[in-house]
């Protein structure tokens, strides 16, 4: 697990770049500690690497790696877990390997079989650059789930890529650009700026399962992968035991690997079948508060699986002592407050491991969050035409006084962009229209979603299938930013089995209600679950810790977030409402309203700006 940069220039003038690039390698030092690297072609391409050493520790492992003919240059962040087929393969014709990295299979499999089928066949989490030096050819490409981040810049000039978005704006083919107002919209919406685009203009993060094709003309996109609408044929493998080969594919490492463990369901499962295989670490966070602590319970799997578990308790007085690291761990405007527990996670777990394995994934891939169980209804109306469905939904909906409901009933054209909205944060859908001045974007992947076949249908099944695609092409995204930003910031690999390949397409496999039953989502994992510890542990209330971040806007925090609002750098200023914002600020603060998540994504917009906007500093030393 790494960090990379790199730019392709098409004037022929990257010699003056280096002073760039050595910033952006120590500004990610974190993301790997272990070494660093520049290779240049000394005419219009220039890459930077730093390593995090997971497989083969030594010096054959450094990046940017070039193959012995001298024709190729890989950087590569990430893990492939399929590889040993494949080296087999290359070494029958011919390939004499130096290391036992990955990085070093990939190499080759892109120079013998070219991007296509690398990326449709291998399995992994990875961002990489593939550059064809008589080609002057560059390939960027990101994971099918959008593990890791792949961002990117593009000028008259060229192209910049980057694993942290500060690299991309602080670089002089973009500094001097102006913010994209649909983009900042965007980010206030979903608490996260969505792929294929940046707060910046001429800026995006690389929609994952797609690849840029770069030259000396400009750049290309295209996609590798779709997660399905359809659903597949079921396979003969059962959940069990794909769930249990993928797990046990991501504990290759000659680093020690622990696992994350909560009180759920899905992280429990990824340590029982870890554990397995190893005596492996588990790690939690507790607090006290029994209404939130899920530390009990992540202990009583701990001892049924009998894994070397480790709990650490925190107090709200660590939470408030990491909002600085927050804001310096995301590059980019990131508003879930989640990431605060994640990081002291993350920095605890990294005291005793170097990588460990997460249970994300699973309430998107098997229909496990409580608002899809109510979206089956909801989703019907739309068989209606508008002003029927209106009238059925407001029966129930209207007479709570939340004007909120009837605007997007009234509003949306169709279910897809009903269940959109569905996944914006806390308050945006119902303040955001006052406070934003500007026009706010949709995101990339919804627009994309207009373009399948049955985006549009309204039975059962589909209306299921289309809420599980946005929950894999939108909201996990955040879940992915919130994960890796906040892992890697104390150098730290997070691996994610449940959204391996295999277990991807598994899950197309799947009708909801194979997965939903008795009101209990993603009941496949945990009936899984329950045989491999009790029924009780299983299906009690689900808990987890709930970040206090109204009251902290109201205490604590009440006069830097006061200070900062209303004294917004010039550029974000004539964005908002002064008025409507100062009413809402008002409203939260007596306690009328609770206007904590949206108050806290303007709190933390404005952070972002003063940390990561204009502050390339050149140092030729790194």
């Amino acid at each position: 697990m790494c960090g990379i940069v790199g730019i392709f220039s098409y004037k022929n003038n990257v010699q003056y770049q280096r002073p760039f690039i050595n910033w952006s390698l120590q500004s990610m030092h974190h993301r790997g500690p272990d070494s660093n690297g520049v290779w240049t072609n000394d005419r219009n391409y220039i890459a930077g690497f730093v390593r995090l050493s997971i497989l083969d520790l030594s010096e054959n492992g450094n990046q940017p790696m070039i193959s012995s003919c001298g024709k190729y240059a890989i950087s590569f962040n990430g893990e492939m877990y399929n590889t040993l087929s494949y080296k087999k393969r290359l070494q029958n014709a011919g390939v004499t390997f130096k290391s036992t990295t990955d990085t070093e299979v990939l190499l080759y499999a892109l120079i013998c079989w070219g991007e296509e089928y690398v990326l449709e066949n291998f399995d992994g989490l990875f961002a990489f650059a593939f550059y064809n030096i008589e080609k002057n050819l560059l390939i960027l490409a990101r994971d099918r789930s959008g593990i890791k981040p792949l961002y990117v810049g593009y000028s008259a000039d060229g192209v910049i890529y980057s694993s942290q978005y500060d690299h991309i704006i602080n670089h002089p083919y973009i500094n001097s650009n102006p913010l994209h107002t649909g983009a900042v919209g965007a980010y206030l919406s979903l608490g996260y700026v969505p792929e294929n685009a940046g707060i910046v203009t001429d800026t995006f993060l690389l929609p994952h399962g797609y690849f840029l094709r770069v030259n000396c003309t400009g750049y290309s996109r295209h996609r590798f992968f779709n997660y399905s609408l359809q659903q597949r044929e079921k396979t003969s493998k059962s959940l069990e035991e794909v769930l249990a080969e993928n797990i046990k594919a991501q504990l290759v490492s000659d680093v020690p690997v622990g696992t994350f463990m909560s009180g759920g369901v899905d992280s429990p499962l990824v340590s029982y079948f870890a554990n397995k295989q190893t005596n492996i670490q588990s790690f939690t966070i507790g607090v006290d508060d029994e209404k939130m602590d899920e530390s009990k319970a992540a202990e009583s799997y701990a001892n049924i699986f009998n894994t070397k578990h480790y709990c650490q308790q925190i107090t709200e007085k660590d939470l408030l002592q990491t909002i600085a690291d927050n804001t310096k761990a995301f590059s980019e405007p990131f508003a879930d407050f989640s990431s605060i527990p994640t990081l002291l996670l993350s920095k605890f777990a990294r005291q005793k491991v170097t990588v460990a394995l997460s249970g994300d994934g699973g309430d998107e891939l098997f229909w496990g969050y409580p608002r899809n169980l109510r979206m089956l209804q909801e989703g019907m109306l739309f068989k209606q035409n508008q002003i029927t469905r209106l009238l059925s939904f407001g029966k129930e909906k209207i007479t709570n006084g939340k004007r909120v409901y009837r605007r997007r009933h009234f509003q949306v054209p169709d279910f897809p962009a009903y269940y959109y909205r569905s996944l914006f944060i806390t308050g945006a859908e119902e303040w955001l229209p006052e406070i934003f001045k500007q026009k706010t974007d949709e995101a990339f992947f919804l627009k994309e979603l207009y373009n399948e076949p049955k985006a549009l249908m309204v039975d059962e099944n589909s209306v299921m299938n289309i809420l599980r695609k946005l929950e894999f092409d939108l909201h996990l995204q955040r879940i992915l930013i919130k994960v890796d930003r906040a892992s890697m910031y104390h150098s730290l690999e997070v691996r994610v089995p449940i959204l391996s390949n295999e277990m991807i397409d598994y899950s197309t496999t799947l009708s909801y209600t194979d997965c939903i039953k008795d009101q209990h989502g993603k009941y496949n994992l945990k009936q899984l679950l329950i045989e491999k510890s009790n029924e009780k542990l299983v299906l009690q209330p689900k808990k987890g810790f709930v970040i206090p971040i109204g009251n902290w806007l109201r205490n604590e925090l009440k006069k830097d977030v006061e200070n900062k609002l209303f004294g917004m750098p010039a550029e974000l200023a004539p964005l908002f409402n002064k008025k409507e914002l100062a009413a809402l600020f008002t409203q939260h603060m007596s306690g009328k309203k609770d206007g904590g998540w949206l108050l806290w994504s303007l709190y933390s917009l404005v952070n972002w700006h003063h940390e990561h906007r204009n502050n390339f500093q050149p140092n030729n030393t790194f």
